[in-house]
């Protein structure tokens, strides 16, 4: 069937409107940096995790207070990602919802005690070691550095492999 050309235009302009409109749905589609059926980070309260998480958090917590909880999917299965401030420091765990199992910890480090590729590695990005804040985190077994400072006029975090090689900014 062949559409009739007119001289108004009206068919080719429905014609670039419905690409245009395509073509941005695509475009948007494409831009989420999310797979396609993942999960978004939802805040939650300690009553509604698990029981074994519940009690991992209260017993890894002891003491002092619950910050945050964020229930999140990560190598497909439920995890919390506890923030907790214990004896005056802030603390983060990653608990197992299936089991309460610990998954991950991250836990402040002072500046000089980080492992020295680390230490130069940081040194080199932000211009300097004043005013840094580390941390030291392990995660399914693997060990990264949080560190946070002044860069270019604002406070900045980037992460390090234990060799000194940036994993993110």
């Amino acid at each position: 069937m062949r559409t009739k050309n007119t001289h108004d235009g009206t068919t080719r302009l429905n014609l670039r409107l419905t690409l245009a409109v395509a073509l941005a749905g695509l475009a948007a589609g494409c831009a989420s940096d999310k797979p396609a059926g993942a999960q978004k980070e939802t805040r939650v309260t300690l009553p509604e995790l698990s029981a074994p998480a519940r009690a991992t958090t209260e017993r890894v917590t002891a003491g002092g207070k619950v910050d945050q909880i964020t229930r999140e999917v990560e190598r497909a299965k439920t995890v919390y990602d506890v923030e907790a401030t214990v004896g005056g420091k802030h603390l983060e765990f990653l608990i197992a919802d299936a089991d309460g199992t610990v998954l991950g910890t991250e836990v402040p480090i002072p500046v000089d005690e980080l492992p020295e590729a680390v230490r130069a590695a940081a040194e080199k990005y932000f211009g300097g070691l004043a005013g840094l804040k580390a941390m030291k985190g392990v995660e399914y077994g693997e060990t990264s550095y949080e560190i946070e400072g002044p860069k270019g006029g604002k406070t900045v975090e980037v992460t390090f492999d234990p060799a000194g090689n940036r994993q993110t900014e």
